[in-house]
């Protein structure tokens, strides 16, 4: 408690923005359920049953959130529940800041370069919106981050099961997650090379920890080989002559894919940065996303951003194979992307205090134009 004081009379500025921000997050717990949350809902209340059906068949649907709906649910009040969960989505949001925090922090960069990257992160378009709802990104968020933290500590038992755990629970969260297993190749590789008298403990550490997954895979196997499923996120791999090609001309957004409204992919990456529903621009997408990689390679020589680059690398290359990619799912990655963009000003401008200042204007900009935003909806559902 006394560091957050310590930091508010320090830095009013950012505390004043990070205190809005979470304010406005509040605004969600005003919001009525749609599209996918009503989803999960349904399959929530047959889980309290004892079946993971939406309806009147079994479901492969991501089971986290469901899980935690029922949890959280109460019979008699359902918004009482709808209001508990999505608070505890802005706790597991401002954990995973506090995660992205202690990662960045490992770089030899100023304290304001961090606060600024989180700003930017906290109120870029969609982020207000998204992170504090029923969607996944709140819980993607938090382990992702936790993940990165745990992959760049000491290499020890207790920090691997963390890290195995978080691991677990993004895959459980959105499947496309699954790639970083490359990364943690990489880290049993450098943790057996440098004790290999813990293989066995790591081994079945990593099984004990992995079952609850082994057998949720045994389930979608049996309910996708035998076309159960009323409800399948596999289903989109099952299209045409060729469903993976298909599904990388989606995902590089050459093609509309035929489960959504509009292109997604790498056009959709522009609206992480404009306030406005449903842009799209391939050309600038393109720079900008290109831009993250060549901020990256600034500092590619530094451990913590090396793997950062991975996880950047792993985690775009799963959305492209993912086929829709909506520009909600970029949010996860939106710190390293400024990180990268600070790593360019500062190739070419020494002084950090220009870059806190711009970041605090956008910040303030942002902030004024999600104040609009949270008179229109309460406007609209009040």
């Amino acid at each position: 408690m006394q560091l957050i004081i310590s930091f508010i009379k320090r830095e009013k500025a950012f505390s004043f923005l990070f205190i809005s921000i979470l304010i406005l997050s509040l605004r969600n717990l005003f919001i009525p359920l749609q599209s996918d949350e009503i989803t999960y809902f349904k399959i929530s209340n047959n889980i309290l049953s004892g079946k993971y059906y939406q309806t009147d068949y079994p479901s492969s649907v991501i089971p986290i959130i469901p899980f935690l709906m029922a949890f959280f649910s109460f019979k008699g009040v359902p918004l009482l529940g709808f209001a508990l969960h999505k608070i505890f989505h802005i706790i597991l949001t401002i954990l995973g800041f506090r995660f992205c925090y202690l990662t960045l922090s490992k770089l030899d960069i100023d304290k304001r370069i961090i606060y600024s990257i989180i700003l930017l992160a906290a109120i870029s378009s969609n982020f207000i919106s998204f992170l504090p709802s029923l969607y996944p990104e709140a819980v993607i968020f938090f382990t992702f981050w936790g993940f990165l933290y745990y992959f760049n500590e000491p290499k020890t038992i207790s920090n691997f099961k963390r890290l195995f755990c978080l691991f677990i629970l993004l895959i459980f969260t959105r499947y496309v997650y699954a790639i970083l297993g490359l990364l943690l190749l990489m880290y049993y590789y450098s943790f057996i090379k440098n004790s290999k008298k813990d293989f066995w403990k790591l081994l079945l550490t990593s099984i004990i920890i992995a079952s609850p997954l082994l057998f949720w895979f045994k389930y979608i196997h049996n309910i996708e080989s035998q076309n159960l499923s009323e409800i399948s996120y596999f289903n989109r791999f099952k299209v045409g002559e060729n469903p993976l090609w298909y599904n990388i001309k989606c995902g590089l957004g050459l093609e509309k894919h035929y489960e959504v409204s509009r292109i997604n992919g790498i056009p959709a990456f522009i609206s992480l940065f404009v306030p406005i529903t449903g842009v799209r621009n391939y050309l600038i997408s393109l720079i900008l996303l290109l831009a993250v990689f060549f901020g990256l390679f600034q500092k590619i020589k530094n451990t913590i951003i090396l793997n950062l680059f991975f996880a950047f690398t792993l985690v775009i290359l799963g959305f492209i194979l993912a086929g829709t990619g909506f520009s909600r799912y970029w949010l996860v990655l939106l710190p390293t992307i400024y990180l990268s963009y600070y790593l360019i000003y500062n190739k070419y401008f020494s002084n950090p205090k220009y870059f806190v200042l711009v970041a605090q204007v956008i910040g303030l900009v942002l902030f004024l134009n999600e104040i609009r935003l949270t008179f229109l909806i309460l406007k609209k559902i009040l």
